[in-house]
């Protein structure tokens, strides 16, 4: 008769998850980390944001492992598995290059499956997907040339009038009586009598015979009065208008901000 007693009984730590689903896991963390990197380098071209991102991503891979291994009901037939648990930490998270796939393949002795051949491709992926990120963020590729920023920040500002040319006479009634799109129950004036402190109206024309209308006066900006400007450009059959720019004391808005003061006059009683 075989004394049962005597075999060692595996603590059951683990929620008994197939080990290929714990491989998926491991494997789709650099893969998520390649999209982070191309994305922070296209968006800000941030050094300091693709370095947290390498740091993320190694030490979710490493925590990853670790708790892999401390739920791994092999790990504990010869006793705690902690020793075990920090080197394949501290390998993984000092050494990722090499304490990943390395660990990947070392899954097998836990009862988990040999994720080496998934290892080495997503290692390869990241790896290159880092090396591009880096090249984006060093050449600043995809980035407006200067001329081009310098244009984008031209045209955010307000045209000035030319004295050149005269406005025709009826374009501050077009737009004091006119509406938005946005804001079909209120006339333009009325939206900035309701808004506005002191509201003044001025009408323009600028190089090329370009008519606006230009109304300024003072809002409450971060809790203090400031000076603030709308500008609107009348179309080529001078019937309408649209929006065309938004100064905050002299600053450019962005559509952004234009279009929330635009809803909040709109809003106003």
């Amino acid at each position: 008769m075989t004394d049962d007693s005597k075999k060692p009984i595996p603590r059951l730590l683990s929620s008994q998850m197939p080990g290929a689903d714990y491989g998926v896991f491991l494997l789709a963390i650099p893969v998520i980390a390649v999209l982070g990197l191309l994305t922070v380098a296209f968006a800000s071209y941030s050094v300091t944001g693709m370095i947290w991102l390498l740091v993320a991503a190694t030490l979710a891979t490493a925590l990853f492992a670790a708790g892999e291994i401390f739920q791994s009901p092999s790990a504990w037939q010869t006793g705690s598995p902690l020793r075990q648990l920090f080197s394949w930490l501290g390998f993984i998270a000092v050494l990722w290059p090499f304490g990943y796939p390395a660990y990947l393949r070392a899954r097998k002795r836990l009862g988990l499956g040999d994720w080496l051949i998934g290892g080495a491709v997503v290692e390869i992926i990241f790896i290159a997907g880092t090396v591009a990120a880096a090249v984006i963020t060093y050449t600043g590729y995809g980035k407006a040339p200067p001329q081009a920023a310098a244009k984008t920040e031209q045209q955010l500002r307000l045209l000035t009038a030319d004295p050149r040319w005269v406005p025709d006479a009826d374009d501050l009634e077009i737009v004091q009586t006119g509406h938005l799109n946005t804001c079909m129950d209120k006339t333009v004036k009325q939206m900035v009598d309701g808004y506005f402190a002191s509201p003044k109206w001025m009408a323009g024309a600028a190089t090329g015979g370009v008519d606006f209308v230009n109304v300024s006066g003072i809002v409450t900006y971060q809790d203090k009065p400031v000076p603030a400007t709308f500008q609107f450009v009348m179309d080529k059959d001078k019937r309408g208008f649209r929006y065309h720019g938004f100064e905050i004391n002299g600053v450019p808005q962005t559509l952004f901000v234009a279009a929330f003061t635009l809803a909040q006059m709109c809003a106003q009683s």
